[in-house]
């Protein structure tokens, strides 16, 4: 599942405007720039992916319908019914409707045999629900036919949840972001981003200190269905999206963009390059000039061919609506200027943001300014 799109200058505003984006919110501090860069390819679906697709389709009947009716006009085979496989298959929301005596009883009938206090023990080496059913409840002579050999794993992923809910697991964060997702699709962002803060403190808990970069960390936690690599990413940018609504984001936002350069400062240098930019942005979005000033002349120090670096420093002296920083056009326009001269890619949202200072001011732009070679 993937929120963050790239959405194209020219194209319509996501915010329902009707202008284009490059009119409207890519030039303001409350848009959302997509600053993600290509994940990792993944070998394998995950199972919890397939999951949660089949759950999906299982909840929206008018869509597992179409579906299933595209399926049987290409396949061969008129007695799979994709529908009725869907329906019947186990899922987790099959398994939370039955109280813990009854996943247990069923269980057994599959002959695999679960003791309490085993399973607790067994637990203490694991961070995976489906890895300890994989290594100790599948390794047993079990009777289990069709879909009800998903069940064994599904079953010890809602037995952990409910005797040691207290010890977090992979399931729990991909649950966690799963739902969070769902919840910012409905723009509940306090409930959408306090889940994500439980998944990251959860992913921080689990992944080894000498791990690095997030990819390393996605190495270690591979059965998520969305990887950590994007998701850190969407985290970054919903909670801009959510201070925009409520300053308390900002603060937030500012919090998990310093603790994941701490954590992962070994990551892609573009994504620290957007958590070092999303950190300065949100001290200006709450008003502290000193410190946003501060925190952009150190990014742009770091990074000075990073464009974007320019850009954010630049438009917290544009006088947004909403901005708690008066307008200093004299100043975006030095800023910009100096990305020009240090910057050999991505020179036309600099461009644009000067034709927006030039609107204001009536300052012709001039384009043929030599830049770094």
């Amino acid at each position: 599942m993937r929120m963050s799109k790239k959405i194209g200058r020219n194209d319509p505003c996501p915010c329902g405007s009707g202008k284009k984006y490059k009119r409207c919110c890519l030039n303001s501090q409350r848009a959302t720039v997509n600053k993600t860069i290509p994940k990792p390819e993944k070998p394998l679906v995950s199972p919890l992916a397939l999951m949660r697709f089949e759950q999906r389709l299982t909840d929206n009947p008018k869509q597992l319908e179409k579906i299933s009716e595209e399926v049987e006009k290409y396949h061969d085979d008129k007695s799979i019914n994709l529908k009725d496989f869907i329906l019947g298959s186990w899922n987790l929301n099959k398994v939370r409707k039955m109280s813990t005596s009854e996943i247990i009883e069923k269980l057994k009938s599959l002959n695999v045999n679960f003791e309490v206090e085993s399973f607790k023990k067994q637990a203490q080496n694991y961070i995976s629900a489906m890895q300890l059913a994989k290594d100790h409840y599948y390794a047993q002579d079990f009777h289990a036919q069709g879909t009800d050999e998903d069940f064994i794993w599904l079953a010890i992923i809602e037995l952990w949840n409910r005797i040691i809910p207290e010890r977090c697991n992979i399931e729990m964060i991909d649950n966690l972001m799963q739902e969070g997702y769902e919840d910012i699709e409905s723009r509940d962002y306090k409930s959408g981003m306090e889940k994500w803060e439980k998944a990251w403190n959860m992913i921080i808990s689990i992944v080894p200190p000498h791990l690095k970069s997030v990819r390393d960390a996605d190495e270690f936690i591979p059965q998520l269905t969305q990887s950590i690599f994007n998701w850190c990413q969407d985290f970054e940018m919903e909670l801009g999206n959510a201070g925009s609504e409520d300053d308390s984001f900002y603060s937030k936002r500012i919090k998990y963009c310093r603790d994941f350069c701490r954590i992962f400062p070994h990551s892609d240098e573009l994504i620290i390059q957007n958590m070092l930019r999303a950190e300065a942005e949100s001290y200006a979005a709450l008003g502290d000039i000193e410190t946003a000033e501060k925190l952009f002349k150190e990014l742009v120090k770091r990074f000075p061919d990073n464009v974007w670096g320019y850009i954010g420093w630049g438009d917290m002296y544009c006088g947004f609506k909403d901005s708690k920083i008066p307008a200093n056009y004299d100043k975006a326009d030095e800023i910009y200027r100096m990305g020009l001269t240090r910057c050999n890619t991505e020179l036309e949202g600099i461009y644009e943001r000067l034709e927006d200072l030039e609107k204001k001011r009536n300052t012709p732009v001039n384009r043929h300014l030599t830049v770094r070679s």
